[in-house]
């Protein structure tokens, strides 16, 4: 298994920290190497100057994020509107280009309202007055869709299956292994879109749509939490079947329609069993960690909790003797 760290830019001082805290691999915001807009294929020589940076670190850039935000590069395909024959071509242009650049992992998300979705609540205060986040059904199931996003489950995945027969065999071609994320909060019904990537069921669905050694998923654990399923037995299902290309190694407290996003050693998750289960499952990919709790003292972006959570992942990974 190989640590990463998501990072939202390549300061000299955001390297540093991660190598310090034995971070191998970065997650990339794949919007950062489009153009200003967020929009068509990936431009190489970004990514080359971003790979260059890591590099002077001892730092490897083993996944890029496609853009989620409204009008970015593939939002016309989640729409379902004619433009998304072109953005389609720029995505897999990006995947082509991550190929040739040596990038293993593209992550994505296939929803409308955001991954880390309307329903979050920061400041719910958690253990030692720490800044956590809630999320809570239960006041936004009447909340009114968003302008153009009122969409039915069988034809957001009729446009999922769209997408990814196009992609997919790109993916294969470029060495590139896709990593869709569950649905964030994952509820059925949230502004209007009723949401596809909900249970175990769905993820089931989703790399049955076109199978390849290229279709798979970013394991959330939070997520997959959330949902009310068992973590430690979804980590032997799909990773067995080497259909993990991602984990965000997360804890949670609680499971739609309300939870608690907490410090990575106290949700209900036994984390140490998860850790062990990807062992046994031969996950060689990267892992991360995710939605950190605000601590005391800390930055905006959260150096303190992410450096908690580090810590504590390489604590497991040499316990399970990666």
């Amino acid at each position: 298994m190989k640590l990463c760290l998501g990072v939202t830019e390549l300061s000299e001082e955001t390297l540093k920290f991660a190598a310090q805290f034995g971070v191998t691999h970065l997650k990339l915001m794949g919007r950062d190497y489009l153009d200003e807009h967020y929009r068509g294929p990936l431009r190489p020589e970004k990514l080359a100057t971003a790979q260059e940076r890591a590099a002077a670190h001892g730092l490897r850039v083993g996944v890029v994020l496609l853009p989620q935000e409204p009008g970015s590069q593939f939002w016309n395909v989640r729409l379902g509107r004619p433009e998304r024959e072109r953005e389609t071509d720029d995505v897999c242009r990006t995947l082509e280009r991550l190929g040739e650049a040596g990038v293993p992992v593209v992550e994505y998300v296939f929803n409308l309202v955001g991954t880390w979705g309307y329903g979050h609540r920061p400041n719910t205060w958690g253990r030692g007055g720490a800044s956590i986040t809630r999320f809570d059904h239960e006041p936004h199931k009447l909340a009114p869709p968003l302008p153009g996003q009122a969409v039915a489950a069988e034809a957001m995945w009729d446009r999922l299956a769209w997408f990814l027969e196009r992609v997919v065999p790109v993916a294969e071609g470029a060495g590139v292994r896709l990593a869709c994320h569950p649905s964030d909060p994952p509820v059925r019904v949230l502004r209007g879109e009723e949401r596809i990537l909900c249970s175990i069921a769905d993820l089931e669905r989703l790399i049955e749509l076109v199978p390849s050694e290229a279709n798979g998923i970013n394991f959330c654990q939070g997520t997959i939490a959330e949902m009310g399923a068992d973590v430690v037995e979804a980590i032997h299902r799909f990773g067995s079947r080497g259909k993990i290309h991602h984990v965000h190694f997360r804890n949670v407290r609680g499971r739609v329609p309300c939870y608690d996003e907490v410090f990575i050693d106290e949700g209900d998750t036994d984390m140490l069993a998860a850790m062990s289960a990807f062992k046994q499952v031969g996950y060689t990919g990267t892992i991360m960690p995710d939605h950190t709790p605000g601590v005391a003292g800390d930055s905006a972006w959260g150096h303190r909790g992410r450096a908690y959570a580090l810590g504590y992942i390489r604590a497991l990974m040499h316990a399970v003797g990666r």
